[in-house]
């Protein structure tokens, strides 16, 4: 029997748990089972609680600061390999050994991976002795069709910001299980210093672990690129509802919390393609969801009108067989609509406002009344500090760096708003190259020079392209607006961001897939991007796989899957996490 290659990703979850049940089997008895809080929506993906009880969990708590209510002997501790984090339990544990231990043990189910400086905590603590210490990293997660994530939200301040590589290997190793199950590719293309090293180790683990049979891959091309090659992707506010809802609330493990407008408690919400309104609108321009929602709604309401009309027997067949799934069906109609209005409530005074800005950005004009803008949305508090930061980091992209009296006019008013703690926040941007300088046109030391540059700021003079608008130009990712254009019917892929741009690696693929270039051409159009050919022939593919370092965007993924049908070609996307603009400058602050 023919295995899809939905079913096949699905073994990755099977894999996970298993790995996790085999831990769990080796600490005999009954246990309690303690949960560091951002681990539980991945756990919830990975394995449900019955499963956990058939395997000697009892009671199931939170990691949180005060005591916790044991209730049985065994401790099992379920935390990121992070010293904050096993400090935090390494002070539970010498808590209770500190008053009284009544032949309580303790176990360390470490997530990732085991860091020395972890270990050498436990032991300079005095709490190693009394732990048994496990290491448990789960794999790829499949939050929707043929789109898999890690689940690690903080990777990206790890590498881009901190430069921490330890997670590295534990991308690699996911990558190697994917092409266990679906096959080695036939081409590899690399992009990145991060993806570099990730593709160093995974040639190694082939080596090692083994190599899967190249003749029967489902894969014919996989791309391992760093987040860093698309800012814009990630900085631009996008137009579809999954964009917005992630925008407004944020998806954690394909999961969103709303707030209930009448109790204002925060309930999860399971969003996947299973959800036949969601399936439906995820992926539409948001100006086209209510119509959507709103035919729906009088469907609906038809339906009740004709079980009003209906017969005995016919009403009895209609309770027992239909009732449940228009219940149902009303309670997810329900939730959409109330999240949209959410949506419009949160976006609606500045959304307008913020499109024109980063078109104008984009685009390299009305410099003057995007500045203007942006020290609006400062001095009126039209948008929050994070999605300032987005704009001044998205036109220090697109053009080369900000002019030095403007950088410090908006750092300023900057501070004056949020409060001079943030100083640091520039430091680190500039850092990563998001927000920088642009180099002065004339040296400083000649006389008159801070005249001079003013003035040719200030006078529209020709000016070069920057890096961002060659590479834009290059790769068409700014398309031609045409009068007819519809975007509740997207033609082009340029649709998730209002016609304004087109995702970058949705772009290379693209034209990929109609032969508009070679994967011979990527090294001269990518930085520090390699191609591995393993006798792969371009003509022959058919599927592509492609994993970002660093986090993707609701936007991609609709763009990837828009690219899907108007092409035939299957796109898996994995990921080290899903990643916003927001969540990028939330990286740069200190926590």
């Amino acid at each position: 029997m023919q295995v899809s290659l939905d079913e096949k990703l699905g073994a990755l979850s099977q894999i996970s748990q298993r790995k996790l049940l085999d831990i769990l089997t080796k600490i005999s008895g009954r246990k309690d089972l303690i949960i560091d809080s951002s681990l539980i929506k991945p756990l919830e993906r990975i394995v449900g609680v019955s499963k956990l009880r058939a395997h000697g969990v009892d009671k199931i708590y939170k990691l949180e600061k005060g005591d916790i209510p044991f209730t049985n002997t065994q401790r099992v501790f379920f935390v990121n390999s992070d010293l904050i984090t096993v400090k935090h339990v390494s002070d539970k544990i010498n808590g209770e050994i500190s008053q009284k231990n009544d032949g309580n043990s303790y176990h360390i189910i470490l997530v990732g991976r085991k860091l020395q400086s972890v270990v050498n905590m436990l032991e300079t603590e005095g709490t190693l002795g009394y732990v048994s210490l496990f290491v448990f990293q789960w794999e790829l997660i499949k939050l929707d069709t043929k789109f898999l994530s890690m689940e690690f939200h903080s990777l990206y301040k790890s590498l881009f910001v901190d430069g921490d590589q330890s997670y590295l290997p534990v991308l690699a190793r996911s990558i190697w299980t994917l092409c266990t199950i679906l096959g080695r590719p036939l081409v590899t293309v690399v992009q990145g210093k991060h993806s570099q090293v990730i593709d160093k180790m995974l040639g190694k683990m082939f080596e090692e672990l083994g190599t899967p049979n190249r003749s029967d891959s489902e894969v014919g091309c996989m791309f391992i690129v760093d987040r860093d090659v698309d800012y814009a992707s990630s900085l631009l506010t996008g137009c579809t509802y999954s964009c917005l809802l992630d925008e407004v609330f944020g998806i954690k493990s394909g999961i969103v919390e709303i707030k209930d407008n009448k109790n204002d408690i925060p309930g999860g919400y399971f969003l996947s393609s299973a959800d036949e309104v969601y399936s439906q609108i995820k992926g539409r321009h948001f100006s086209d969801v209510f119509p959507y929602l709103s035919t729906k709604t009088k469907e609906l309401s038809q339906t009740k009108e004709k079980s009003q009309t209906m017969a005995i027997h016919e009403m009895k067949q209609f309770i027992s067989k239909e009732l449940s799934a228009v219940t149902n069906f009303k309670k997810k109609l329900a939730y959409h609509i109330s999240a949209c209005e959410s949506i419009i409530s949160h976006m609606g005074h500045r959304y307008e406002g913020l499109q024109n800005a980063e078109q104008n950005i984009l685009e390299s004009r009305s410099r003057r009344e995007t500045l203007t803008y942006i020290e609006d949305c400062l001095s009126m508090n039209i948008c929050d500090k994070y999605a300032v930061l987005r704009l001044m980091c998205l036109m220090s992209l697109t053009q080369d760096g900000l002019f030095p009296d403007e950088l410090q006019r908006l750092k300023l008013q900057f501070f004056h708003m949020f409060g001079y703690q943030h100083l640091t926040v520039f430091h680190a941007l500039e850092k990563s190259g998001l927000c920088v300088e642009q180099p002065a046109l004339l040296s400083t030391e000649v006389k008159g020079v801070n005249l001079a540059n003013k003035v040719v700021q200030a006078v529209p003079l020709p000016t070069r392209k920057s890096t961002f608008t060659n590479f834009a130009q290059k790769l068409k990712l700014f398309p031609p607006v045409g009068d007819n254009y519809e975007l509740n019917n997207p033609t082009d892929l340029s649709y998730v961001f209002g016609r304004a741009y087109i995702p970058a690696l949705c772009q290379i693929v693209n034209q990929i897939c109609k032969k508009e270039i070679t994967i011979e051409d990527l090294p001269k159009i990518l930085p520090n991007c390699t191609v591995k050919n393993l006798g792969g022939d371009q003509q022959n593919f058919r599927t592509f796989l492609i994993y970002i370092v660093g986090g993707v965007t609701y936007a991609e993924i609709s763009a990837f899957q828009l690219l899907e049908k108007l092409t035939g070609f299957q796109i898996v996307i994995a990921s080290s996490s899903t990643i916003n603009g927001n969540s990028i400058m939330k990286s740069f602050f200190q926590q």
